[in-house]
Order: structure tokens, then C-alpha cells, then sequence
């Protein structure tokens, strides 16, 4: 069973990973478990809160497949918290480490573990950010889209659909290049193609 980690911290953002967690649902051989300083509730940007089933003590982080982290509302509360930046720099010199996802502003997360001084990657921090925290290499941000590099795949959250892709291709899951397209403008949809029938 590969095992997949998503990060949990105050104000994280679900809807930016969902697409990569719902690819996840509908694969047999993968199992998703949720992780956090504490294992408590954590609230989202959009008011959800989100269980932590284990926290980072009950987890062993070199032998999960596959990092996610999502992005942040306010990033100043997890990176506040050691713990957070702890639990990821136990990869920092791992010979062996998942694949990590880090959406929108949680690769500042990555930056404060070190997990970023040789890496190139993108997100959606603000400018501003970059001046206030010098600990974050801009030198490595690379503007587009979604950037892998070194096993560390990084977007900013207007992207969420290719983030997914690029994520789950690096987990060697196949997904098609139509996954969660945007609704076609150049002719109205058929009855037929908005019929969906049971397969199973």
C-alpha cells in the first residue's frame, strides 16, 4: 500500500489540493492519512475544520510515498510553530524521501526546512514575503505555473488542476490530459455527453 501525507497547520487551504486528493480516492493501492503537529481538528480558510488522524510523532515521514502540503491563509501561525519546519527538515539529507507537493504559499514551509536552497519553485506568495523573510532562496523562483524539480513539485492555487496531474504522473499514476477541464464555450453540451452511467 503506498502511503500518501497530507500536512495539516491553521488556515490551510483544501480546495487547492482536493483534485489531487480525489485522484488519490479512486486508486486501490493508496492509502491518504492526515498529519499535524497535534492530532486535533484544524481549521481551514474556509471555515472547515480538518481532523489530523496521527500527528508527526505517530508518522514515519521517510517511508511515505507521497507530501502534501496545502496552501495557507496566513502563513505566520505555521511557521510560527516549529514543529512544522522540524517535521519537514527530517528530509533535508534523506537518501530516500516521498515526493512532495507543496501548493500556493506553503513552499515558504519548505523554504524555513531548507528543503528549497537547491531547488527551483513557484507559489503563490506575495512579493512582500520574499523581503520579510530572506531565509526563502528567490533566487530558485522559477514564475510559472506548476515547477518540479528535485522531487519537489510546487504551484500557485489557480492551478490546482495541473498541480494534481503533475503530482499524481509523479507517483506514476496515469491521468488524462482532460481531467477536470474547464467548461467548453465553443458549442453548448449534448444530452448525451451530460449522461453519465454506472460502469461497475
Amino acid at each position: 500500500m503506498k502511503q500518501c501525507l497530507v500536512m495539516l497547520y491553521p488556515g490551510l487551504c483544501n480546495f487547492e489540493i482536493a483534485a489531487l486528493t480525489e485522484i488519490l480516492a479512486f486508486e486501490d493501492d493508496w492509502q491518504v492519512t492526515t498529519v499535524g503537529a497535534e492530532q486535533r481538528a484544524y481549521q481551514g480558510e474556509d471555515g472547515l475544520a480538518i481532523l489530523a488522524q496521527k500527528d508527526f510523532s505517530q508518522v514515519d515521514l521517510l517511508s511515505a510515498d507521497l507530501l502534501v502540503l496545502p496552501g495557507i491563509d496566513d502563513y505566520h501561525e505555521p511557521l510560527a510553530d516549529p514543529r512544522n519546519a522540524a517535521f519537514l527538515a527530517q528530509l533535508r539529507t534523506a537518501t530516500k524521501r516521498p515526493i512532495i507537493a507543496a501548493m500556493s504559499s506553503s513552499p515558504i514551509l519548505l523554504a524555513k526546512a531548507g528543503l528549497l536552497a537547491d531547488t527551483k519553485f513557484t507559489g503563490g506568495i506575495f512579493e512582500e514575503t520574499y523581503a520579510k523573510n530572506p531565509f526563502i532562496p528567490k533566487q530558485n523562483l522559477v514564475r510559472q505555473p506548476v515547477v518540479v524539480d528535485n522531487g519537489i513539485i510546487t504551484s500557485s492555487f489557480q492551478f490546482f488542476r495541473e498541480f494534481a496531474m503533475a503530482a499524481a504522473r509523479a507517483c506514476g499514476i496515469q491521468v488524462g490530459d482532460r481531467f477536470l477541464e474547464p467548461e467548453r464555450t465553443d458549442r453548448p453540451y449534448t444530452a448525451e455527453e451530460l449522461t453519465y452511467h454506472f460502469g461497475g
